[in-house]
């Protein structure tokens, strides 16, 4: 009720002014009374939302304006793991010939060196063999490089070295045999069976020699302090090799 009678009352103060002033205003001209400031109207309906301000000023800048300028290098970091193997790659050219080496030559000592002397004869032989002679064999069952003379009985050394020989020899009667060398440092060893009864019987000896170069090494018979002779079925089986050759 209030709200409707201050309209009334504002409109009239309007309407007042306005009729007293129909006549005299209109024969002088004069400017009308301002009228009363009118409410304010209802609000109006809300509006889109705005893009973001930062995301204007972002799209608005390009990558070129952030990027600044390039450092120094900084040191190198630790070295990474090891990797996985990979597959092999394909075969490269062939390289340039190399220069053609020297000759081997053609010395018979450096192939004899090759192969290791040595030797295995027997003798079968039906006859005496002479007393402080070397026994002489029929046969031979290898004899590498040739050192060995079945003929003379004696293996002459050609590469100094280390050697060893060994023999047995087999009779019904007396048998004394003596290994020889003819060394720096000659060598005579002993090896006897009395055999009174006539009995079969081995004698076996062997030993280890240092020989230089055409050094001589054989077996011979001889006779014991009573002066007994052998028998004739003497058999003998010699053998000897390198052991190593020499280092002097």
């Amino acid at each position: 009720m209030q709200l409707l009678a201050l309209f009334a009352f504002l409109w009239m103060g309007v309407l007042l002014p306005s009729a007293f002033c129909q006549t005299d205003c209109a024969l002088h001209g004069k400017d009308g009374v301002s009228g009363v400031l009118g409410r304010d109207g209802l609000p109006g309906a809300k509006g889109e939302k705005g893009a973001p301000a930062l995301q204007d000023e972002l799209n608005s800048i390009t990558i070129e304006e952030f990027k600044g300028e390039m450092g120094s290098r900084g040191p190198p970091g630790e070295p990474g793991p090891k990797g996985l193997i990979g597959k092999r790659g394909p075969n490269g050219f062939p390289g340039p010939k190399g220069p053609r080496g020297s000759s081997g030559g053609s010395d018979a000592s450096a192939v004899r060196r090759r192969q290791k002397p040595a030797f295995s004869v027997l003798r079968n032989l039906k006859d005496y063999a002479s007393y402080g002679q070397p026994v002489t064999f029929d046969s031979q069952l290898s004899n590498v490089n040739n050192h060995f003379n079945i003929k003379t009985g004696y293996f002459t050394c050609k590469d100094p070295g280390v050697y060893y020989f060994v023999f047995h020899a087999s009779s019904e009667g007396q048998l004394c045999l003596r290994l020889r060398s003819d060394s720096a440092s000659p060598v005579s060893l002993n090896f006897c069976d009395l055999n009174p009864r006539s009995l079969s019987l081995v004698v076996s000896g062997g030993v280890v020699l240092k020989l230089s170069a055409n050094n001589k090494v054989w077996i011979e018979p001889f006779t014991d302090a009573g002066g007994s002779k052998m028998s004739k079925s003497m058999s003998v089986v010699f053998n000897g090799f390198l052991i190593h050759h020499s280092t002097e």
